[in-house]
């Protein structure tokens, strides 16, 4: 009897790896294990005040585990799925911080190729908002280069939605994008109460979404790209001490963005434009709506010489309107992180934050949260990094096969800032290394110095100089 069992459960193996292998069924795994020392110096560049030191330090150890498995159930057929942990949002996961979740999703997603496009619906991936540049082939990685995949405008970030994407023989493309950013039951609170208790679910729902038509045609040596985007973001917020209040924004922005090489010299620019009414009730009650606006653009010359490559790169974004009520429509996004102090970079830790986290429309910021440095120290009430410029000179150079030297240079500007006082954000030299130890062993080094300017200096105190120093060990398989 046992021997006729094994001989019919073997029997159903062999037919079952038959089945799949007709079917083209495959599973295909692949990952990353991090340990990362981090240290912040003077994270909000303060120095004293009534001789009290303000500044801020930080030093600690942290970890990701990352998995990425696709399965392919046939050629046209398929699931993906990023796996990470611990989950840096539930609890801090420094070393000696707790316990975290092992592992969260970070997306998922199915997708379906056909000779019509390629269709995928789900958590999407964070590469599938990383638009313009991006979409050309172009994301230059910065000084602390740990997967460095960033846009200027990017929002770089997982979000649930659905894609359609399709290039044809003759060059063009055509991607178009829904990606739901937020949702939630709209609910009311009662006013005044120390822990306030919701009174019920009215109304529509909350939401944030974003759509996206992007056209673009490839030619040899470049391309180019025309992103057409709209936002429309219907919220409630409350300070817990007064009714809930309701807001909207909607909001419609323009994308372009081309790339061509020369052989070894390339040119790389995109623009970025949004126009847009915010609703809301003011603090009298009287209904209100106000146009609110932004503009970026980003600029670089690439010089390859075999061994490495040399960038100059310039970019600038508007600053706010209105006497610093509302922030502007277009800032950098939470992935664009060339510099290592300026921009606070880190890797892919540090990046791939929420697009649209905030509830609150009158402090709107459809790029994320971004740019620490930047947003705690900005003179013009803006609140964000959207409103400064710079000019830097980057380049890496392989001294081997194994050891590749990276460096910036770069002089940092506000845009808009208050009458009288300095737009001077400072002078950043970075300086970092990236060491391949084994095959599978790979070691990063990143310092980054900002020389404060003028802008930076706090009341009542003298400016001082921040610095960074990310060290990541990498072990992929």
């Amino acid at each position: 009897m046992k021997k006729a069992l094994a001989m019919s459960l073997g029997a159903l193996l062999v037919a079952g790896s038959a089945g799949a292998a007709h079917a083209a069924s495959q599973i295909d795994f692949s990952g990353s294990y991090r340990v990362y020392f981090r240290n912040h110096w003077n994270q909000n560049v303060d120095g004293k005040t009534d001789g009290i030191s303000a500044a801020t330090h930080d030093s600690y150890f942290t970890h990701q585990l990352q998995f990425d498995v696709a399965f392919h159930a046939t050629d046209e057929v398929s699931v993906y799925w990023r796996m990470r942990g611990p989950d840096r949002g539930v609890r801090d996961d420094r070393w000696g911080g707790g316990v975290n979740p092992s592992l969260f999703t970070r997306y998922v997603y199915g997708e379906v190729k056909q000779d019509w496009g390629t269709v995928s619906i789900g958590r999407l991936a964070d590469s599938f908002v990383n638009l313009g540049l991006a979409n050309l082939g172009w994301s230059p990685a910065g000084v602390e280069s740990v997967d460095a995949n960033w846009g200027a405008f990017d929002f770089d970030d997982a979000t649930d939605g659905i894609r359609w994407a399709n290039r044809w023989d003759n060059g063009f493309q055509l991607v178009g994008q829904f990606n739901r950013l937020r949702t939630a039951r709209i609910s009311d609170w009662t006013p005044g109460e120390d822990t306030p208790t919701p009174r019920g679910p009215f109304g529509d729902e909350e939401f944030s979404d974003l759509f996206v038509l992007e056209p673009a045609y490839f030619w040899d040596g470049g391309g180019a790209t025309f992103g057409l985007h709209y936002l429309r973001d219907r919220v409630g917020f409350t300070d817990f001490t007064t009714p809930m209040e309701r807001g909207a924004l909607k909001a419609f922005f323009i994308n372009p963005a081309i790339a061509h090489s020369f052989g070894d010299f390339s040119i790389h620019f995109e623009g970025k434009a949004g126009w847009g009414k915010l609703s809301y009730d003011n603090d009298e009650g009287v209904h209100v709506n106000d146009s609110v606006s932004g503009y970026g653009f980003y600029l670089d010359f690439d010089y390859n010489y075999g061994p490495g490559n040399v960038m100059l790169a310039g970019w600038w974004t508007s600053g706010t309107k209105d006497n610093g009520k509302f922030r502007s429509l277009v800032d950098m996004g939470p992935g664009f992180a060339p510099l290592v102090v300026a921009h606070q970079g880190g890797g892919d830790y540090n990046r791939g934050r929420p697009a649209n986290p905030n509830p609150n429309p009158l402090e709107h910021d459809p790029g994320g949260p971004t740019n620490a440095i930047l947003e705690a120290n900005d003179r013009s009430g803006d609140g964000t990094a959207a409103n400064h410029w710079a000019i830097a000179l980057t380049g890496a150079h392989a001294f081997t096969d194994d050891l590749t030297l990276r460096y910036a240079l770069a002089n940092l500007w506000l845009t808009r800032t208050q009458p009288g006082a300095s737009r001077n954000i400072g002078f950043e030299a970075d300086l970092g290394f990236d060491i391949q130890l084994l095959d599978n062993l790979a070691f990063t080094t990143a310092f980054g110095y900002l020389f404060a300017g003028k802008a930076l200096e706090p009341t009542g105190g003298k400016k001082q100089d921040a610095y960074n120093w990310f060290n990541t060990l990498t072990f992929s398989f």
